[in-house]
This record gives C-alpha cells, sequence and structure tokens, in this order.
C-alpha cells in the first residue's frame, strides 16, 4: 500500500491546494480577480441568497439556524461552491449540508456531530476566499427534493451592518456525472463547556480526538477549526498494523486564515485504520488573541469561547 502525506503548499483561497513549480516564487503567480465569482471564470450554474440579517452593533447573537429548498426539479451533482459573504467583518462562519426537503427536528447543528442525515457541503470561514472545486470524479449528490440547511455564526464589532451572503454552485453536466461522493467527517472531543477546559495563562494546553474508520476511504484533504486561542493542530494515522504516518501539521494555527489542504496525491486509510487529531491551545498574556489570559476557557459556540475539530474530507475507495 502506498503511504502519501498531506504537504502544506496551497494557493490564497479554499480551493484546493497545488505545490508551484521548485524555484518559481508563488507570489509572483497570483493573477488579482477578474470577477467575484472564482471557479473556471465562468458564473454559477445556481447562486442561493442566504436570508439578509442584520447585524447589531453589540451583543451575543445566536446561531442562525436556515432551511432553503432547492428547486431543481432532477438529481444534481455540485463539482464546485463559493461562498461570497456580505459582511467579512461580522460572519464568522457558514456551513452548508444538504438534507431532505423537510422539516428538521433536532434543533441547531452541532459542527462537531456527525448526523447521516445530512451530507455536508462546504462552508465559510475567514481565509476562504476563492471557490472551491472538488477533486475530479468527485462531488457532492444532491437528491430531487433536497435543501441546503445553513448554520450561520454572525459577531458584532461594534457597528451595525447588513448581511447580505450569497452561495454560488456549479454542476456536472448529465453526461459527465461522477462515480464517488465527496464526505467531509468531523474529528472532535465536542464543543460543549466540559469537553473543553483550558486553565488561565497556559500556553500549551494539549487537546486530542481520534476517530476509527470502519471502511477503506481515500483521504484528499484536511482542515483543522479552532478558536482565538488555537495555536497548533497536527494530525496522523495508525493503521491496522499499528504503523503510524503523519498526515499533516499546521504548526502556526492562524483563526484568521483556515484554509482546506489537499493531499498531493490522495491518502489510502484501510478499514480499521485510527486517525489522531493533536493541538495545542495557547490561553497565555502572550497570545494576543486572547479575551482574557487570567480566567479558564471552555468549550462552547461563541467566538470567545472555544473549538477542536479537524475536518477529513475522502471519498469511499475505488474499485480497482
Amino acid at each position: 500500500m502506498k503511504k502519501t502525506s498531506l504537504t502544506a503548499a496551497m494557493l490564497l483561497a479554499s480551493s484546493w491546494a497545488v505545490v508551484a513549480d521548485a524555484g518559481v516564487d508563488p507570489l509572483t503567480q497570483i493573477q488579482p480577480p477578474q470577477s467575484e465569482w472564482q471557479y473556471n471564470g465562468a458564473e454559477p450554474d445556481v447562486v442561493i441568497d442566504v436570508p439578509s440579517f442584520t447585524v447589531p452593533a453589540t451583543g451575543v447573537i445566536d446561531y442562525i439556524d436556515s432551511v432553503i429548498p432547492l428547486e431543481f426539479g432532477e438529481e444534481k451533482w455540485v463539482k464546485a461552491v463559493q461562498f461570497i459573504p456580505g459582511d467579512k467583518r461580522v460572519l464568522h462562519h457558514l456551513l452548508s449540508y444538504v438534507v431532505a426537503d423537510e422539516p428538521q427536528e433536532e434543533g441547531m447543528i452541532d459542527e462537531a456531530v456527525n448526523d447521516p442525515r445530512r451530507e455536508f457541503l462546504e462552508g465559510y470561514a475567514p481565509g476562504k476566499e476563492y471557490a472551491t472545486e472538488f477533486p475530479a470524479g468527485t462531488g457532492i449528490r444532491v437528491p430531487e427534493d433536497s435543501a441546503l440547511r445553513m448554520s450561520i455564526h454572525y459577531t458584532s464589532f461594534g457597528q451595525e451592518t447588513v448581511d447580505n451572503t450569497r452561495v454560488g454552485l456549479w454542476f456536472y453536466e448529465d453526461d459527465e456525472e461522477p462515480n464517488l461522493e465527496f464526505h467531509t467527517y468531523s474529528v472532535s472531543p465536542g464543543n460543549r463547556t466540559e469537553n473543553i477546559v483550558i486553565p488561565p495563562g497556559a500556553m500549551e494546553h494539549e487537546m486530542a480526538a481520534t476517530h476509527v474508520f470502519e471502511e477503506d476511504i481515500l483521504l484528499y484533504g484536511f482542515r483543522a477549526h479552532m478558536h482565538y486561542r488555537g495555536k497548533s493542530m497536527a494530525a496522523r494515522v495508525i493503521y491496522p498494523d499499528n504503523t503510524q504516518e503523519d498526515i499533516i501539521n499546521v504548526a502556526n494555527y492562524n483563526f484568521a486564515w483556515q484554509p482546506t489542504y489537499r493531499m498531493d496525491e490522495p491518502m489510502v486509510i484501510p478499514a480499521g485504520s485510527r486517525v489522531v487529531v493533536e493541538g495545542l491551545f495557547d490561553n497565555s498574556e502572550y497570545n494576543p488573541g486572547v479575551p482574557d489570559p487570567t480566567v479558564t476557557a471552555y468549550g462552547g459556540l461563541q467566538s470567545w469561547e472555544e473549538m477542536f475539530i479537524g475536518y477529513f474530507s475522502y471519498t469511499d475507495l475505488p474499485s480497482e
């Protein structure tokens, strides 16, 4: 079995990373965007308007759970998606899922929980500026009579503003539909208060979470998510024969830069393998992002609380 590690090479985007040619300064290859829609020079096949929301100047804003029917009249396969935030200053993140177009009863989405009733489409977070294109031969299946369910988190910043975020979708043509569904699995200890407890002043508070994949998968990418105290996050795999391999090391995590990292080549994770996500938090006075280094930080949904999630993006292993 060939084992291929994840590289940290990437573009300035949520689109997948690309390794630059040796000896070429990658900054010289960056061109100013010619359009707000950044996939293949084409307008999206569908633009979904997220319901407008007035963000107050101050106060705590509960997560917004929005469900928009996708009235395509037939099954579609998404090959690329892009989020254009109405106001980046207040949109902390937006997570989108394909769900059945029927009332949802479980309440607000918990992004640390993997619910088989929904399929993660993509999300917006700081640093995800461009379109995300799914690897060739893969995509997100949108069955007929589906809906797009979004978990939206706004934060106030001292000035009232209105957010009008848009979601662009590009579809595969009917005669080129992929044969592999793209999936994302979140590995986390959970986001509740008792799951994450970071002592005041701690400069390298350790955190870890694991998951065993019961089926063979082909790993394409990884994304780290923490809040302002996040310092680093790494992922590795322990194979069934107990050998190990590093997947990625995000050595200098930055809340304002949360791209999805793509494998140079997809990595085979055989059934029974355990993935381990490990990270460090800095809750000290030396971290300028800490709201108050003299108090304990707990897990929670708001920006001043903390999260610890490693997202693994993969497909089933193709048959030979």
